[in-house]
């Protein structure tokens, strides 16, 4: 399974892809592929947030379900989440084979800013482990330092 910084990569390649296709909008095929794209960004974004918290993420695509274990975890999460969670899942699941399935761009604009918060939320958390992996340890009274 891909670690913390593997989905963080992973989601923010599916991110660019989403701000490429918007050069494209409205092109039908565009905002499909973009709507996929942000759904791809914020599952990936999740998961690395459950690994950091020390669980394993489902092996799902359902942001409803990973939006759940989050929680679980007394995760805190973007309340727009909510609200766009199904729609997410519906967007992966069915929107590239079914021409029905509709993309509000309003809920495009939510998906997108609920991917900058859990992003933001990976990049401090691996920021913090950086920096604490890289600080030295204290050394104690009385040591001899050479100079």
């Amino acid at each position: 399974m891909p670690g913390v910084h593997d989905f963080q990569i992973l989601a923010r390649r599916d991110f660019m892809v989403c701000r490429k296709m918007e050069e494209e909008f409205p092109d039908e095929y565009a905002v499909t592929a973009a709507a996929y794209h942000i759904q791809q960004a914020v599952e990936k974004a999740l998961k690395g947030l459950i690994l950091l918290y020390g669980e394993t993420p489902a092996f799902t695509h359902s942001i409803l379900k990973l939006t759940d274990q989050c929680q679980k975890l007394k995760m805190e999460l973007p309340e727009e989440l909510d609200d766009i969670a199904e729609v997410l899942t519906l967007w992966e699941c069915t929107g590239r084979y079914d021409p029905f399935v509709s993309f509000s761009e309003k809920k495009y604009e939510k998906a997108k800013a609920v991917y900058a918060v859990l992003e933001g939320k990976l990049s401090r958390a691996l920021g913090e482990i950086q920096e604490s992996s890289e600080t030295p340890e204290e050394e104690e009274p009385g040591t001899n330092h050479k100079m």
